[in-house]
This record gives C-alpha cells, sequence and structure tokens, in this order.
C-alpha cells in the first residue's frame, strides 16, 4: 500500500492594498439664509434669521486654481457666463464651481449689506449693517478694471441692483474715470481720459491687515 499523499497548500499571493482616493470635504451649510430665485440676477441668499452688524454670515469656498488657469477656464470671447471667481491673493483664485457653497449666489449690489473680508486666507461674508429677515444678502464685486476695457466691455459687465446708488455697472471703477463710464453707460462712447500720475495723496490712510477680497472679473483680450 503507497503512502498518502500530503497536500501542499500554495501560499496566499496578497494583492497591493489600492489607495483610496480622499473624500471631498463638504462645505458647512450657514443657516443665516437660503438660496432663491433673485430679482438682481438668477439665484440669490436670503435672511433666515436677523443678522447682526459685524456677523460672519459664511465663508466663501471654492477649488483653489491660478489666475491663468482662471482666465483659461472662462474666456469672455466666449460669451457672457456666470463665473464664481473669487481673488484670495495675487497667486491664488478660488473657483466655487468646483466644491464650492452657496456663497457663491451672494448677488451684487452697489449698496450692499454685506462685505468680504480676507483673514488667514479665509474670505469671509460679513454684515455691515443689520439685517432682516426675507433681506437679499449682497456685497459689491468690485471686479477688477482693466485699462484696455472698451464701452462695450463695461455695458458687457451691466449691474442689475436696481438700487439709488448703482453705478451700473460691476466693475471697480477708477475716481478719475467716473464720469467717463457714466457717458458709455448712457451709450456716449467718448474717448478715454488721459491716466492721472500715481503719487500719495495727504493724510492717505495706510491698508488695513485685514484685506477686503475682490470678486476677479476674467481677463478680456485687447482688440
Amino acid at each position: 500500500m503507497s503512502p498518502a499523499k500530503k497536500s501542499v497548500k500554495t501560499p496566499a499571493v496578497k494583492t497591493p492594498a489600492v489607495p483610496k482616493a480622499p473624500k471631498r470635504v463638504k462645505p458647512p451649510k450657514s443657516p443665516y439664509y437660503e438660496v432663491r430665485r433673485s430679482k438682481i440676477q438668477g439665484r440669490g441668499a436670503f435672511a433666515l434669521l436677523p443678522i447682526r452688524k459685524g456677523k460672519k454670515i459664511d465663508e466663501y469656498w471654492g477649488q483653489p486654481i491660478t489666475h491663468e488657469e482662471a482666465d483659461r477656464r472662462y474666456d469672455d470671447n466666449e460669451g457672457r457666463h456666470h463665473t464664481f471667481l473669487f481673488v484670495l491673493d495675487d497667486d491664488t483664485v478660488l473657483d466655487a464651481r468646483y466644491g464650492g457653497n452657496d456663497a457663491r449666489f451672494i448677488n451684487h449690489s452697489c449698496d450692499p449689506n454685506c462685505e468680504t473680508e480676507i483673514e488667514d486666507g479665509h474670505i469671509w461674508i460679513k454684515a455691515i449693517k443689520a439685517i432682516t429677515p426675507e433681506t437679499e444678502l449682497a456685497y459689491d464685486y468690485r471686479f477688477e478694471w482693466q485699462d484696455e476695457y472698451e464701452p462695450e466691455d463695461v455695458r458687457y459687465y451691466a449691474c442689475r441692483c436696481g438700487t439709488a446708488k448703482c453705478r451700473g455697472t460691476i466693475l471697480r471703477i477708477p475716481v478719475y474715470l467716473r464720469p467717463t463710464i457714466k457717458q458709455w453707460l448712457a451709450g456716449n462712447d467718448v474717448p478715454l481720459p488721459k491716466k492721472p500720475k500715481k503719487g500719495v495723496k495727504p493724510g492717505a490712510k495706510k491698508a488695513s491687515l485685514k484685506k477686503a477680497a475682490s470678486k476677479k472679473a476674467p481677463a478680456k483680450q485687447p482688440r
């Protein structure tokens, strides 16, 4: 009788673990407002609770990208579009289309009840006056002015806030250009005045350590 054969166990081959993709952090939802249709434009943010002056209402969230990438993603030459770009610093822009929260729906107003402020790399929306429930939240976008802008560019960024202080455009207009821009908005394409020489005005205040955040208008190509 032949001896019984011993069974040989084949060692199991361990498959290397596939690293899991990091979970995307979901932005927290602010209890102070909700998003609904707005008379200013598209959707807007409306207060649900009384908000005191100085209260931080929400943080502006978005994907950090370079200014060059922002200009690549949103080309004005392709027509008017809604962007959610916010300048964080000289190197970084937040694009709230990716990883953004409801703060991206807060509309512009030339007579705002909120402002934006940068603190330690975060952009905050803060109340600059007492806000009652059902009031639409808004801040001044202050889109960057570019010297190559022409009348049609100014009208392209028309403002629809409808307030008594409306300047007619979302762009941040230099003081010396305001009379000219008023003419452009009225349809009179008068030439631009010469740019005044830079100089420090007597008694000018130094910039605050807390910088005001600014919306970024996609760069237009010179014509």
